[in-house]
């Protein structure tokens, strides 16, 4: 499998994700609403804190780690993060791999679908990662795209148009696998150059979801369909957003 979750967030993209954060300020404010209502105060972990659209509003209460494999993301939240004065600390590192004693964070939380990268017995090693440097009784919160959903609404090709750039997607399900595979082709609108990147990403249901979560030790506290706490409906609603205790 190859390491498009590391060019996917490099170079123009990673302009195109920090670009994309400044867009989605509303959003923003709503998702940290639901985070400080959900997350305890005490230490928390950002598991792929991209360009830090979380990270630095969150810390304004607690003590945040960040954590993000793209070091121009992480440069980019180093940067926001000195004006803003954040309680903030960076870490580059893999998430299968995390560089952090057994039972540290009182809660940990990963957004928009940043799980399921890999193969399946990685994707469960991060999950793993997760459980061991929660501490007990700690809280992981996980917000992902609902696969079931989405096949609802499938769209073969589809094109976007942001700030900077013209997007162009093209996509595949594969229902042996339940693997969604994309093409991006991305314009930047000023020098009319393009780029193209193709990815796979493994998209989980709640049903296995909730076995995964068993077999790591976590117990199920509520899924929610939205960050305004609406009941999750399997057909209907967009997100599948799990909040656990270990």
């Amino acid at each position: 499998m190859s390491k498009w979750y590391k060019s996917m967030f490099e170079a123009k993209l990673a302009k195109y994700w920090i670009s994309l954060s400044d867009l989605r300020r509303e959003q923003t404010e709503q998702q940290i609403a639901f985070l400080k209502s959900i997350l305890p105060k005490g230490l928390t972990l950002d598991h792929c804190c991209g360009p830090g659209r979380l990270s630095i509003p969150l810390s304004e209460d607690r003590f945040v780690v960040g954590l993000d494999l793209s070091k121009e993301l992480l440069d980019a939240v180093r940067k926001r993060g000195k004006k803003n004065n954040a309680n903030l600390h960076l870490i580059g590192s893999d998430m299968r791999f995390l560089p952090f004693r057994t039972d540290v964070f009182e809660s940990v939380f990963n957004v928009w679908t940043s799980f399921g990268y890999f193969s399946e017995e990685k994707n469960e090693l991060v999950l793993n990662e997760i459980v061991r440097v929660t501490k007990p009784n700690g809280i992981f919160l996980m917000d992902i795209a609902n696969p079931e959903n989405l096949i609802r609404r499938f769209q073969e090709k589809d094109w976007s148009e942001e700030e900077h750039i013209f997007l162009l997607e093209q996509r595949n399900w594969e229902w042996e696998t339940k693997r969604m595979k994309a093409r991006w082709i991305y314009i930047d609108k000023s020098s009319g150059e393009f780029h193209e990147i193709s990815f796979d990403h493994r998209l989980y249901s709640l049903s296995e979801l909730k076995r995964m979560y068993a077999a790591h030790g976590l117990k199920i506290t509520d899924v929610y369909g939205s960050l305004t706490k609406e009941k999750f409906d399997s057909n209907m609603s967009v997100r599948i957003i799990i909040v656990a205790r270990k």
